[in-house]
């Protein structure tokens, strides 16, 4: 019994703890409330108003942008700028291998040395004096006497050894370098020096002390033993001249080395070397090009009645060690070679601004013979022939012409907009290229791009891109794309063609990258009911199954630019809320959504509305149950071809708080 005693009394003080504890709660929550506390003795019961949040929504237009503001590369869907503007992107990145469309074209060159004339070292710097007494030896003889020495002729020959060895030459080329000094006491006219039979110099008159300088061609000059120079001219003379035997006409002659078209002797040793230009009809402007593969076939002969070594050099080709192409060849009269030189590695680097050259330098070295021959010009001569093959290119570096390439086809799949926003449309289309990463030059292109939705084809485009620097972080902007995006797609293709132009430096794995962007403002175009789908919510409003009223309000804040409507559903089933269930559910409220204030299509600021309704007795229930489902939705009224400018920054918050009315006991309270 004691034992009883005790715990009935336990159980009594712990039920008078609760019912104080819940009574001090229900005060509290009172004045929370802002509800009335009892004044005095009898008013046993009072009212605690209390506030259920349910059915906040906020429908934003950025739920439809991606969560990046900006979408970058291979992608698609809406992002949105700095300005909160909403656009659609689609990236897809294009590329072209430069790979086998860079290569040297195929270029012959022919270096000949006819052999029309040999070398002949003969060297004179010669000062010859042509004294009176040569030149008149009758006047001459007059030395020392005083005379009136009427016009008379002068004339004299100078015969100079030829080199040792030399019997008879023919000069083919060469020349004379003269200067002719009158030192006589009076003038002279018709001034003719003759080399041989072969007029180098004439002059109608010189002055006492008088001095000519002047030079000439040695050309068909014949000399048989002598080298022989000769002068001839007309004295005026004159009165009371003292004459003077040693007075002269003094003759300074400078040869170099001639060649003769025919000859007899001791033939010299020759070394000649004959140069040749080939301009090469390239695409491409070349500074430098390094050689993947190819060869070049050398050809060289010798068709002269001597032994030859025949040099070819291409000052043009330089290997990887830094050294000329040179071959050389000692070849017997009548005899030729074929040399292949791999040109893996070599360095081609063309001369020229405008035309292009590459050179050949033939050198031919003939050793001179211990005999005496004869030579007479002929079709003797020494050849060299270069023949290189198209060559692959591993370098380039220069100035692209139109060099043409094909971007790879791409083919990228466009994110759809969320459930209900499908009447999203583009206000104006462009297309943007992107460089990344630049290789030089500018680039011109032809990009093919069509739109397709489950597999039809709703848009198509030739996106023209004219001269694109490829310089890193370049763009250029391309409109009056809007048949691209007529609707809105769910794939992109693209293929295209382009040509690049300009100074480059690239290897033949170079791949010219861009990314192409198609970009475009949006704007809801109205062809039907805008309704963005609702998000099933739960509530769970607790024990409070005390409620004896309520009122709903409803504030709703609208910064989209149209006007429209918002509802509410509710049950306690999720299922029979979602959109489409076709169940038969509660509709707390449904109200009308005024517009804004809208200056040029656009919401200029958020307007505030709000709405009061009373809770019947079926709301009550769902407030005083464990929990329930609403949704809360909106419609936007169809204006059939309206366009809203929207931005990301728009919205309309819907917020439903339920002001219930719990009624409190304190009778229980002991």
């Amino acid at each position: 019994m004691g034992d009883g005693h005790l715990m009935f009394g336990l159980h009594d003080k712990t039920l008078k703890r609760r019912r104080l504890l819940r009574l001090l709660c229900l005060v509290t929550l009172s004045i929370v409330s802002g509800c009335e506390i009892p004044q005095g003795p009898g008013e046993l019961y009072w009212d605690v108003d209390l506030n259920v949040p349910f059915g906040t929504r906020t429908y934003g237009i950025w739920e439809l942008a991606d969560p990046d503001t900006t979408l970058r590369r291979e992608g698609s869907g809406v992002g949105m700028e700095e300005d909160s503007s909403v656009y659609f992107s689609a990236w897809a990145n294009l590329s072209a291998g430069i790979g086998d469309s860079l290569y040297v074209r195929e270029i012959a060159l022919s270096i000949d040395r006819h052999v029309t004339a040999i070398e002949v070292p003969l060297d004179y710097d010669t000062l010859l004096f042509y004294s009176l007494g040569t030149l008149n030896p009758q006047i001459g003889s007059l030395h020392g006497t005083t005379q009136d020495i009427p016009q008379h002729n002068l004339q004299a020959t100078t015969l100079l050894p030829l080199p040792a060895g030399y019997d008879s030459l023919e000069v083919d080329t060469g020349r004379i370098s003269l200067i002719v000094a009158n030192r006589l006491p009076y003038s002279v006219q018709d001034v003719t020096v003759r080399a041989g039979h072969v007029v180098v110099a004439t002059f109608d008159e010189l002055a006492s002390d008088q001095q000519r300088v002047t030079t000439a061609s040695l050309g068909g000059v014949t000399q048989y033993g002598v080298f022989a120079l000769s002068l001839q001219a007309t004295g005026s003379g004159g009165s009371q001249i003292t004459i003077d035997s040693t007075d002269r006409i003094s003759v300074t002659a400078t040869i170099d080395t001639v060649t003769a078209s025919q000859f007899y002797g001791i033939i010299p040793e020759q070394t000649v070397t004959r140069d040749s230009a080939l301009a090469i009809e390239q695409q491409h402007h070349i500074d430098l090009v390094v050689i993947e593969s190819g060869s070049m076939t050398i050809t060289l002969g010798n068709h002269t009645q001597f032994a030859d070594t025949v040099i070819l050099k291409i000052p043009n080709l330089v290997s990887r060690l830094n050294d000329t192409l040179v071959v050389s060849r000692f070849l017997m009269p009548g005899d030729s070679d074929v040399v292949v030189i791999p040109l893996a590695q070599y360095r081609l680097r063309p001369e020229g601004d405008n035309e292009q050259t590459i050179t050949g330098e033939l050198t031919s070295h003939t050793p001179s013979p211990d005999d005496r021959r004869e030579f007479v010009s002929g079709e003797e001569r020494v050849f060299g022939r270069i023949q290189i093959e198209r060559l692959s290119v591993e370098y380039f570096d220069g100035s692209l012409n139109n060099l043409e390439l094909t971007f790879d086809s791409l083919s990228i799949d466009i994110e759809r907009p969320p459930q209900g926003w499908e009447v999203v449309r583009p206000l104006e289309v462009e297309a943007r290229i992107h460089v990344d990463h630049g290789i030089g030059g500018v680039l011109s292109s032809d990009v093919d791009a069509v739109t397709w939705l489950n597999g039809s084809q709703v848009g198509t485009s030739t996106i023209h891109v004219e001269n694109l620097e490829l310089e890193d972080s370049s763009v250029t902007i391309i409109p009056g794309l809007a048949d691209l995006l007529a609707e809105y797609p769910d794939l992109l293709t693209a293929d295209g063609n382009a040509t690049l132009s300009g100074e480059v430096a690239v290897f033949n794995n170079t791949e010219v990258s861009l990314a192409l962007e198609l970009r475009a403002a949006l704007a809801v175009i109205i062809t039907d009911t805008l309704e963005p789908v609702g998000t099933v919510e739960k509530v769970e409003p607790g024990d409070l199954e005390d409620i004896q009223s309520g009122e709903a309000i409803i504030t709703l804040w609208n910064h989209l630019p149209v006007g429209g409507r918002c509802y509410l559903v509710a049950d306690y089933d999720s299922l029979n809320v979602i959109e489409n269930s076709e169940a038969d559910v509660d509709t707390l409220f449904d109200v009308n959504i005024p517009e804004p204030t809208i200056v040029s299509g656009r919401a200029v600021n958020a307007s505030r509305y709000q709405f009061s309704i009373e809770l019947n007795e079926r709301w009550i229930n769902y407030f005083k149950s464990d929990g329930f489902f609403v949704r809360t939705q909106i419609q936007v009224d169809a204006i059939d071809g309206d366009t809203l400018i929207v931005h990301g920054s728009d919205y309309l918050n819907v917020h439903a708080l339920a002001k219930v009315r719990y009624t409190v006991d304190p009778g229980e309270v002991r």
